[in-house]
Parts: C-alpha cells; sequence; structure tokens
C-alpha cells in the first residue's frame, strides 16, 4: 500500500501512474496520474501531501479531477488492520457539458471507491496469507 505505483493494483480508475518529482518515496512525491471515467480520460498530478507509515496517507490532485484521497490504519482486534478510505472529489466545470455527465461520473466514480476497497482487502489478505504461508 506504500508503494504508489501500486495504486492501479486496487484503483482500476488509474490506468497510468508515473512519478514526476525527484521524491520516490513519502511526503514531497507527485505521480503523473491517468484516469478512465466512462469515455473521458483525465490527466491530474497526484501530491502525497501527508504519510504517516502504518497510519496514514493522504494525496491532493489540484487540477483535471481534484481530488483528495485519504487512508487510515488503526489497530483493531486479534492483531488485525482496520482500514479506513475516505475519497473527496470536484469534478471541474470543463470536464462535463450537461448534468446527466456529472452525475454519471459521479455515480462512477462511487463505484470504484466500493471496488477499490474490496481490490485492497483482497490485495493485503493475499499478502498476508503469503507471507505466512
Amino acid at each position: 500500500m506504500t508503494e504508489p505505483t501500486n495504486l492501479k493494483d486496487y484503483m482500476p480508475m488509474f490506468v497510468d501512474l508515473k512519478p514526476v518529482s525527484l521524491v520516490t518515496y513519502g511526503p514531497g512525491l507527485s505521480l503523473e496520474a491517468t484516469i478512465v471515467l466512462g469515455k473521458v480520460e483525465i490527466s491530474t498530478t497526484l501530491d502525497l501531501v501527508e504519510f504517516l507509515k502504518n497510519k496514514r496517507i493522504v494525496y491532493k490532485s489540484m487540477r483535471g479531477l481534484k481530488a483528495k484521497l485519504i487512508w487510515e490504519l488503526k489497530p483493531g482486534p486479534e492483531d488485525k488492520t482496520q482500514l479506513s478510505h475516505s475519497f473527496e472529489y470536484e469534478v471541474a466545470p470543463g470536464l462535463v457539458r450537461r448534468d446527466s455527465e456529472r452525475e454519471a461520473i459521479e455515480k462512477e466514480l462511487e463505484g470504484h471507491a466500493n471496488q477499490s476497497m474490496s481490490l485492497l482487502k483482497w490485495v493485503l489478505e493475499s499478502k498476508s496469507a503469503a507471507a505466512r504461508a
């Protein structure tokens, strides 16, 4: 989860991620991201603005699809970790022409957020099971 280019493994709306900063890990990292929503390809830059290993990760983007992605990890029962995820976004006015287009993008983003949590859970549990084997 802390390897930024792995975002594509559990957030399938990101079809391309490339580091564009000298910083390659932790705060200061920037990724050029390509997002596909419906038939629209959106380019943006994700900046890692907060990183507390095994506690909190926050990315922000300020162009294209303005967004804030937050993951919080907390100790749970039985040596497990509780993970919460929030995804705040604003669809830029130039990306859509009609309210129906905006609604379709918002519905798709909501679906992607739910799918991402399921995929991330599967990825983390698979790695955990492999480590125990």
